[in-house]
């Protein structure tokens, strides 16, 4: 269920973005310590990706029981949006316009209301409850070299029932392989396909 949800959760902003214009975002991706470069230039690098976003599993309760065979589960993702401007730090946050309103610059503040567009209310075609907005945290809004970062990070919750499987069928091993979103300058996109697998684990 893990899985399903962030990727779904991937797909769902991808094909929000690209139903509103694209090209805002680089790339939409799972969160993998990227932000824990061990150098400046590591972190440069980065930030060339901005303005990006990042899906995440952030925590999960203990499962309620509703039946003999059935509990639900509360479910955290977190959505972390990035953005950067050369101008002055507030630009980072808010973005830039022309005196008649078209953006040059998208800021953190656009891509949390991109995300929160996109997201809120949606089952992401899963048997979950619809999606809630939780908490935003301003996770840093700093300078780096020529550049100023905004990076805010934005809670998602819902829930799932879960069903006590039968152990007497196979146990599905593997079923969908992750799939991330980065985008060309003339806004491809790199990766688009996902991989439905049929293997399991046959009884002993």
């Amino acid at each position: 269920m893990l899985s399903q949800i962030e990727q779904a959760i991937k797909d769902t902003l991808h094909a929000y973005n690209q139903a509103h214009g694209g090209g805002w975002v680089r790339g939409i991706r799972s969160y993998a310590g990227d932000f824990d470069a061990a150098s400046p230039d590591e972190f440069a690098q980065v930030v060339a990706s901005f303005p990006a976003v990042w899906v995440t599993f952030k925590s999960s309760n203990k499962p309620k029981k509703v039946s003999a065979t059935k509990r639900t589960r509360d479910y955290v993702f977190t959505v972390l949006v990035a953005a950067n401007s050369s101008r002055r730090e507030e630009t980072s946050r808010q973005g830039a316009f022309t005196a008649d309103g078209k953006m040059l610059n998208i800021g953190s503040y656009q891509l949390v209301e991109l995300v929160e567009n996109a997201l809120l209310g949606s089952r992401l075609g899963l048997n979950i409850e619809p999606l809630d907005a939780g908490d935003i945290t301003m996770l840093f809004n700093s300078k780096t070299r020529d550049q100023v970062v905004s990076v805010i990070a934005y809670d998602w919750h819902t829930s799932a029932t879960l069903t006590n499987p039968d152990r007497d069928d196979d146990v599905p091993w593997i079923e969908t392989v992750n799939i991330d979103y980065v985008y060309t300058d003339d806004d491809r996109v790199l990766a688009s396909d996902t991989a439905h697998l049929n293997q399991t684990i046959s009884k002993g």
